[in-house]
């Protein structure tokens, strides 16, 4: 029933977003469509462009609007401040957990650190360690390598 009414606005504006298509529809017929109908809207959306794309209609990237107006992108790190101490702490006391190593900074600087942190923290220890294990072989190559080398010089 509200299809031509669809194909009609997509003519006039083949870059209309299915969101903004549902919402209007949503707005013209109270009541009518449900959230759960907007997957089909989209399936017929994109179906509809593919065949205007076919007849040659222009129909530019696919524009995505901002939910909100919010600045996007990641966090600031929360660790940068004390990470030279805990990477000291790391190699002072290798085996130590990253649990461990939060309640030693939230005992150091109370108010700080919580325990939400934890996961991102367990990650930056976990990234620590793959780095210290790769100092590790190559220091051992650069022994190996020395080693090799001054008993060549020996025979």
């Amino acid at each position: 029933m509200v299809w031509p009414i669809v194909c009609r606005r997509l003519e006039g504006l083949p870059n209309l977003n299915a969101t903004q298509l549902f919402e209007e529809l949503c707005i013209q017929f109270p009541g009518r469509f449900t959230p759960k109908q907007y997957k089909t809207l989209l399936r017929r959306v994109n179906l509809w462009r593919r065949d205007a794309r076919a007849r040659g209609v222009v129909i530019g990237p696919k524009t995505y609007r901002r939910l909100s107006d919010k600045p996007r992108g990641r966090r600031p790190d929360i660790f940068k401040e004390h990470w030279d101490e805990m990477v000291q702490s790391l190699e002072e006391r290798p085996d130590q957990t990253a649990l461990e190593l939060l309640i030693e900074f939230q005992v150091r600087y109370p108010g700080r650190y919580s325990l939400r942190q934890l996961h991102t923290l367990q990650r930056r220890v976990m990234a620590w360690r793959r780095e210290a294990v790769q100092r590790l072989i190559c220091e051992m190559n650069n022994q190996t390598q020395d080693v090799s080398a001054s008993r060549a010089a020996l025979s």
